[in-house]
């Protein structure tokens, strides 16, 4: 089990919060082009200087909002490696319901991805071995494929590219309807219906 978060670490990761939720703000009202380090210090109540203690420039703050929820996702995998009882497309869907709910709880990492539509070109919702969500698929997605509950006739990128569009859809169809949308429940329900048809 892992040590305690000392006060000092957790007061690290709430300013790196406060300043990615800020700058996300900033960039949906004004756009990422028009948003000043400056002004994102402005915003937080910060130096310049401490928006550069914890972000190497503007778009590493755009591109690193995920680092948060990876945590998540790197506690999740750990579970999952010491699951030995589950097969391994009971975890994927489980997977499946755990990335939807830390996506809709994460309140950064929505606003993260609007701002990943806006600004295709910073690549922030691109496949990429740096995020944990992409990588932790395509294990999952591997290890269905050597149980035998996807077929080996589509790669595993196939199969990562189909869950990630679900995904998204999802998450689009959840902020439409918002408290009358089971998100998790219908994201594993459409999940298990994909897979089914790739079995």
């Amino acid at each position: 089990m892992a040590g305690k978060m000392t006060s000092r670490r957790q007061q690290a990761m709430q300013m790196r919060s406060r300043i990615q939720k800020a700058a996300l703000d900033l960039f949906d009202k004004e756009g990422f082009e028009n948003v000043s380090v400056e002004q994102i210090a402005h915003e937080v109540g910060c130096s310049v200087g401490n928006i550069y203690h914890y972000f190497k420039s503007k778009d590493e703050l755009a591109l690193q909002v995920t680092d948060n929820v990876d945590q998540i996702y790197l506690e999740l995998e750990k579970e999952y490696a010491a699951d030995t009882k589950s097969t391994a497309y009971d975890k994927l869907l489980d997977f499946v319901g755990q990335a939807l709910h830390a996506s809709a709880e994460e309140e950064v990492l929505y606003k993260a991805f609007i701002q990943g539509l806006k600004y295709p070109e910073q690549g922030a919702l691109k496949d990429s071995d740096k995020r944990v969500y992409h990588r932790l698929l395509r294990q999952m997605v591997a290890a269905c494929q050597a149980e035998g509950s996807i077929s080996a006739a589509y790669t595993v990128a196939e199969v990562v590219e189909m869950l990630v569009a679900l995904h998204r859809g999802m998450l689009f169809e959840w902020r439409i309807y918002e408290s009358d949308f089971d998100l998790v429940g219908r994201g594993r329900k459409m999940a298990a219906a994909l897979l089914k048809g790739l079995k």
